[in-house]
């Protein structure tokens, strides 16, 4: 039975709970914290369309006379001579792997993937019967966001809680992020002694931790294009784009007192006055939230929007043998919404059946502002031999420090768009493709390489690099039908927390499988 004197400071206890809760909610317009890597995210898409494209790691630049030049080099669909419909979708797969402290983990996942769709119409121009007038329709996807990583280990002395412990330190409790550590002070994992935090995990000993994140969605790139040829030597171009943004993320955070070091067990409570009874030191105000099990921490969030940006592109033909071209895109200006929730839950010893639970917001929360992305620089090289082999070039540049957040109280990203600015560095991309044709099937190979946006190039973390094989064929009727299979290959650090020098690498393993149909006409 338990002491009135301590009912009594439990009671007032989780009443000033309540009322911090309260003056949390109204006085915090949002919770969710959009940062740099929001705006990295979305302006370092990838290279996304029909198998052929694919297959020859999207070096059509100068090439041209395929759809998802609308999203690079809309120039280059001025190299259409005739009308083509067609449709790309397939099969992805991811194989990632996080490691920390020298243990690995893996985790394997598969998901249909729509690629591209598009018509092109071509047309003689009326004055120059030599000229040619191409309006193009189509949808590539640039980036797909499926993936699923764990990293998992024994660790000590890095629990999250100490993460919490650290980041509440110096504040009152109405004025804790009741996202994170204020969330931990709900569920009696951090409590207050005489203005001082502690927590009723014991940091000092080793748990169970493991991450999972995952992510979906997509980016796809909508684009109409207009193209001229000019007596086929000039070719150029221009897309309105409608770039589409689907990204959900669920990052999920469990610890586990696996070895159940953290035991606590309390006799003969009815003679006890919890104000004045210590256990490891702890003030015993709860008995029954003494001797930690686990917590689970979940951080949610989607984000939905549209774009819109301006590509400009001319090809030049040398000869037969070489073109050339170049091409820019304008900054996007995405307008997104994020909806958004903070779980936590923990269990003790006492009654390890029922969770102590807290959400933030009770019923989610939302927030809407834009993201400029950087504009893009490319110039390209092709070259066709003898009408039996094809070779692509092409060169990409892009300053992500002019990546920015923009919402309606400029003051709100004021520190964000700073740390972009002096963080990130000018990105180089490369792709490079070759086909070669040995009647009826066209044989490809293709290779790229996406810079970090810290600078390096082809080598170090955050560079991805991918390359491709494929084939196609077509039938006496103008159909044809064009396989590609990719392989990418890409590595990250991973940071755990802001106050706690933990750091994991995760190794991202990805791979499609595309076909294409599509007709000439």
């Amino acid at each position: 039975m338990e002491t009135e004197e301590g009912i009594l400071v439990q009671d007032l206890d989780n009443l000033m709970r309540i009322l911090f809760i309260f003056l949390a909610l109204i006085g915090v317009n949002r919770s969710i914290a959009q940062n740099d890597l929001d705006a990295i995210r979305y302006s370092r898409l990838g290279t996304g369309g029909s198998a052929r494209y694919m297959a020859m790691g999207g070096a059509f630049g100068a090439l041209g006379a395929d759809l998802s030049c609308s999203s690079t080099n809309p120039g280059a669909l001025g190299l259409y001579k005739k009308g083509e419909f067609m449709f790309a979708s397939g099969l992805r797969f991811t194989h990632n792997q996080g490691e920390i402290s020298g243990k690995k983990t893996t985790m394997s996942n598969a998901n249909f993937v729509f690629n591209s769709i598009g018509i092109a119409l071509v047309w003689k121009a009326e004055k120059d019967p030599e000229s040619r007038h191409v309006v193009t329709f189509a949808n590539n996807q640039l980036c797909n966001f499926s993936n699923t990583t764990r990293i998992a280990s024994n660790t000590n002395n890095n629990s999250i809680v100490k993460d919490m412990m650290n980041k509440a330190e110096g504040k009152t409790t109405k004025n804790l992020d009741y996202s994170y550590e204020g969330a931990a002070f709900n569920v009696f994992l951090i409590d207050t002694f005489y203005g001082k935090y502690f927590s009723f995990v014991d940091l000092k000993r080793t748990v169970k931790q493991t991450r999972d994140i995952e992510t979906s969605g997509r980016a796809n790139d909508l684009n109409f294009s207009y193209a001229y040829s000019s007596k086929d030597q000039f070719y150029f171009g221009m897309s309105l784009g409608i770039p589409k943004i689907s990204y959900t993320s669920t990052t999920t955070h469990t610890e586990l007192d696996e070895k159940d070091s953290m035991r606590v067990v309390i006799t003969n409570t009815a003679t006890q006055s919890f104000t004045t009874t210590y256990i490891d030191g702890l003030p015993a105000y709860y008995p029954d939230k003494l001797g930690f099990n686990s917590l689970t921490y979940t951080e949610f969030f989607s984000t939905n929007g549209s774009g819109f940006n301006v590509k400009l592109g001319m090809v030049a033909r040398i000869n037969d043998l070489v073109r050339i071209g170049a091409y820019y895109h304008s900054p996007t200006i995405f307008n997104l919404t994020d909806t958004y929730y903070y779980n936590m839950a923990a269990t003790f010893d006492a009654d390890v059946k029922n969770p102590v639970l807290n959400k933030f917001p009770e019923e989610g929360g939302y927030y809407t502002y834009k993201i400029i992305t950087p504009s893009r620089y490319g110039a390209s090289a092709g070259f066709v031999l003898n009408k039996r082999a094809a070779i692509g070039l092409d060169y990409e540049l892009i300053d992500y420090r002019k990546a920015k957040l923009v919402s309606k109280n400029v003051s709100d990203f004021a520190g964000v768009n700073a740390v972009i600015n002096s963080k990130y560095s000018i990105g180089h991309n490369l792709r490079a493709g070759v086909e070669y044709n040995v009647q009826p099937v066209m044989l490809r190979l293709g290779y790229i390489m996406q810079g970090s946006p810290f600078g390096a190039a082809f080598s170090g973390d955050f560079v991805k690099h991918t390359i491709s094989l494929g084939f196609g064929f077509r039938t006496k009727s103008d159909f044809y039908f064009d396989f590609a299979w990719q392989k990418s290959l890409s590595t990250e650090d991973y940071v755990f927390f802001s106050t706690i020098a933990q750091k994991a690498k995760i190794k991202f393993d990805n791979s499609m499988l595309s076909a294409t149909i599509g007709l000439k006409f």
